[in-house]
């Protein structure tokens, strides 16, 4: 008989042989076990193993069942995973938004795959990042505002599961190459107690591209070690060298890997080898000639992360994703024709380039022109690894539509962001095409609230507060009460106890003088109105 369990979302076919002996697919792993009670302990086993027990087994239901299960293991091979995340890339920082920029690379998988026309995300880092591994908005995890410091005695908050925990769950290896950003004061906080298996890159937010310092300390690792060797070699490289190898390591294993790959380009630093300046020989501002040269050399190091995977038996079977962290910052980084930067809550700030590739994707090449949030990642890709329950998030499954092409976008709003702001609040919500803005916001000395069209107005150039002024006040109570669910910022005072000089020299964990976050999630997540009741007769 075929006995199916479900054990913290992890889907298990076992078919019992006998009282003492079963076969057990886990995920897609095929395990033959001793049955103890009701406690299965084994390990996986080869195919010849596997062949010799089973005719030790002897009942033909058995080979049957098998039979069936190895088909639906066929039929349900879980993608492998690459999300490659920019850092500051500004909206018109790429080919396809410029001629003049050489990203040649990135331009193909746009050509072959999926463009996504309103890819949003938060207007910073540390935020960013985590609300791509969590799947909630930074107000709700008090991540919300400015990125952690190198001594801030803080980081994402423990009681939250992250995407990697969730992948691993379902029989995936998970890497992390790059940049972290998310905490590392106290150890709970570093990317291999978050689920990643593997780490290669740096800790913090910012550091030289070749000697890897900032600030007097060293910062970059191989897993928990610190990696002096790396110093001297140039940052994209290093990261592309390990992510090629991680792929390369996959030939012949069944199990899928998960590849979080968040290059630090184009961030400050402006540091890039000769060559790339050389591509930009008309370029008079010298700083953007060097971002320009950097967009490139990362462009090259995706190139050769796309080359490993082509060469791969698992080509047809891995989904690449690439976006930025926010806008590009100024006076670099070029977002028009959007307004605003990277620190805002303008489109130029929160609305990025994205795209996803992958054979699997129908109807290529096309534009994705749904609402999509970077919330949205956790569910959407743990629906296309085939979790047969999503997380309860502020995000949404949107796999189905960036996949085939059909359907609308399940999201028909987001929150920007919500911070205090003195006795008051500062953030932006969209509800359907509407966009309101409330509080102090940067790049602008007018005072709020703006209302925009962003369907009409996209680049936000008209306010409407005062010609429509009971949409506004629909849109403000909206956002006011969501603001209620606001967690309080967690981002203390940096501790001077964190300083790189007091380890040597390294940024290092270990020096918290208070346990790891754990801030409660609010209880009323996902919660918007319809839209047609917010934009009643707008």
């Amino acid at each position: 008989m075929a006995v199916v369990v479900v054990t913290d979302d992890i889907m298990a076919v076992v078919v019992v042989a006998d009282d003492s002996m079963a076969v057990v697919m886990v995920a897609d792993v095929v395990m033959v076990v001793d049955v103890v009670g009701e406690v299965y302990v084994g390990q996986a086993v080869s195919e010849d193993m596997l062949m010799m027990m089973m005719m030790m087994m002897a009942p033909v239901w058995v080979w049957v069942a098998l039979g069936c299960i190895a088909t639906t293991m066929a039929a349900t091979s879980a993608p492998n995973i690459v999300f490659i995340l920019a850092d500051d890339l500004g909206w018109s920082d790429v080919s396809w938004h410029d001629s003049g920029v050489e990203t040649p690379n990135l331009q193909k998988l746009i050509d072959e795959g999926v463009t996504l026309d309103l890819n949003y995300v938060q207007p910073s880092c540390t935020p960013t990042r985590s609300a791509l591994l969590s799947g909630y908005y930074p107000f709700h995890l008090g991540r919300q505002g400015l990125p952690l410091s190198e001594m801030t005695p803080a980081g994402l908050t423990v009681n939250v599961t992250l995407l990697p925990e969730d992948l691993a769950a379902l029989g995936y290896s998970t890497h992390l190459v790059g940049k972290w950003h998310l905490g590392f004061c106290n150890e709970a906080y570093l990317p291999t107690r978050r689920g990643f298996q593997s780490f290669y890159g740096q800790y913090g937010g910012r550091h030289h591209h070749y000697n890897h310092s900032y600030d007097g300390g060293y910062d970059f690792r191989d897993g928990d070690r610190v990696a002096l060797e790396a110093n001297g070699t140039y940052n994209p490289v290093l990261l592309t060298d390990r992510a090629v190898n991680i792929i390369q390591q996959q030939g012949g294993k069944q199990s899928p890997f998960f590849l979080y790959l968040a290059y630090q380009h184009v961030h400050t630093p402006l540091e890039v080898p000769d060559e790339y300046l050389a591509l930009y020989p008309n370029e008079s501002d010298p700083d953007r000639r060097k971002m320009l040269a950097m967009v490139t050399a990362m462009d090259d190091a995706v190139g050769r992360v796309v080359a490993a995977i082509n060469a791969s038996t698992f080509a047809n079977n891995t989904i690449i994703v690439f976006s930025s962290d926010n806008g590009g910052e100024r006076p670099v980084g070029l977002n028009l024709p959007l307004r605003g930067a990277k620190v805002s809550l303008w489109e130029g700030g929160t609305r990025v380039v994205g795209l996803v590739h992958g054979a699997m994707l129908e109807n290529t090449p096309r534009r994705y022109g749904g609402l999509l949030h970077v919330t949205d990642w956790r569910s959407t890709l743990l629906a296309a690894a085939g979790a047969a329950v999503l997380p309860s998030t502020d995000g949404f499954n949107q796999w189905e539509a960036l996949r085939t092409g059909r359907g609308r976008s399940p999201r028909k709003s987001l929150v920007y962001d919500i911070e205090q702001a003195g006795d008051d609040i500062s953030g932006a919500i969209r509800v359907g095409r509407y966009k309101l803005l409330v509080g102090p916001q940067n790049f602008t000395e007018e005072e709020g609230p703006w209302l925009f069209d962003l369907k009409k107005d996209p680049y936000e150039t008209t306010n409407l507060a005062a010609a429509r002024p009971g949409l506004r006040k629909r849109l403000e109570r909206v956002l006011r009460k969501k603001a209620k669910e606001m967690v309080p910022q967690d981002r203390p005072v940096d501790d001077p106890a964190g300083d790189a000089e007091n380890f040597g020299g390294i940024w290092s964990p270990g020096w918290c003088r208070r346990e790891p976050s754990s801030l409660q999630i609010s209880d009323h997540l996902r919660w918007l109105p319809p839209v047609e009741d917010v934009l009643e007769d707008s």
